[in-house]
């Protein structure tokens, strides 16, 4: 399937005072000749918050359904006890009387009138704590995509997600893109989706979820027209600077067989899609999130482990890190999603 047409390079930088970063990449032009097992974007869902984070968010939503011609449900939560105060105290249904009518405005606002009326939108407000009336209604409506802001109205900290945010990545069976607010909007639609994106960037550690998040990667890449770059990061033995000489060897033995897996992992993809293959040694998210923002990364794909797992969305994992750190859009596969399980 795959022939390579570049050669191997190194590049050594400082991996802080006692590592150094070794870095080989290949690029593969990968065909294959059925289509049919590619995954769809039939339905994605978009909560807003009515924030800017929300907003913008929203037009990336926008832009995938337009794209892959999937309906689009913006959906928004009310709290509890907001929705309890309206109606004890003004005899008000906070939920249609002013917040769906809010909701459609929002949206009429963020996407212009031409492309309001190109896509498949519908609106939903729920009554309810919001990570579990995303998680509820992504499971009910069987939805292929969930897409939202890294944070909302809580506003944005370094090495934090947003506590909505990180709620549901911790419970997710549907995969999500998280839009950063420190991505660019897309200038046009057409165009954001249409191959003037950056490559399609997807890290790897070689598992199970891994391999899940690569077929999404690589069915992105295409759909996007994009070039699809596979990242994996070998972390070195860590040890004191006399001692550096003996492990020197084995770390560029691990670079090396990181390598061979790689090569043979263009071998599965789907889809005619560009793929280079980059492997480095650091520490495996301030690696994947500089060589995102070198080669301007359009999206990064991350498998999404289970919450104890060593990609898994906690603080201090790497999921998360890449999250706090990424400037581009970051879509996390989960171990199992729906789009897996029902569209077979």
């Amino acid at each position: 399937l795959g022939k390579a047409v570049g050669g191997a390079a190194n590049d050594h930088e400082t991996f802080g005072r006692l590592l150094t970063v070794h870095r080989i990449s290949f690029r593969f032009v990968v065909v294959c000749q059925s289509m049919n097992d590619m995954i769809a974007l039939r339905s994605l869902l978009c909560p807003v918050d009515f924030s800017e984070q929300s907003r913008h968010a929203l037009r990336w939503a926008k832009a995938l359904a337009r794209r892959t011609k999937g309906r689009l449900t913006v959906l928004s939560a009310v709290d509890p006890l907001l929705a309890d105060a309206a109606r004890l105290r003004f005899g008000l249904d906070l939920v249609h009387a002013e917040t769906e009518p809010a909701l459609r405005q929002f949206a009429a606002e963020t996407w212009s009138e031409e492309i309001a009326q190109a896509t498949n939108a519908d609106f939903d407000v729920r009554v309810g704590n919001p990570a579990d009336v995303i998680l509820e209604t992504a499971a009910r409506e069987r939805t292929d995509l969930i897409v939202m802001g890294t944070h909302g109205l809580g506003g944005v900290r370094k090495w934090l997600l947003g506590s909505t945010t990180e709620r549901v990545l911790r419970r997710t069976h549907t995969p999500v893109l998280a839009v950063p607010p420190t991505v660019s909007d897309p200038v046009s639609l057409n165009d954001a989706m249409s191959g003037t994106l950056g490559p399609v960037l997807a890290a790897t550690d070689f598992s199970d979820t891994s391999a899940r998040a690569i077929r999404w990667a690589a069915d992105l890449a295409h759909e996007i027209a994009s070039p699809l770059l596979l990242v994996h990061v070998v972390e070195p033995i860590a040890v004191a600077p006399q001692w550096q000489p003996y492990i020197e060897d084995a770390d560029q033995a691990r670079v090396a067989d990181a390598g061979a897996q790689m090569e043979k992992l263009t071998k599965q993809f789907v889809g005619p899609v560009e793929c280079e293959f980059l492997v480095e040694s650091g520490r495996p998210a301030d690696s994947i999130a500089s060589i995102a923002d070198q080669r301007r990364a359009g999206v990064i794909v991350m498998g999404l482990a289970s919450s104890q797992g060593p990609l898994g969305s906690r603080p201090g994992s790497i999921a998360y890190r890449v999250l706090c750190l990424a400037k581009a859009p970051v879509l996390v596969v989960p171990p199992q999603s729906f789009t897996e399980s029902s569209h077979k």
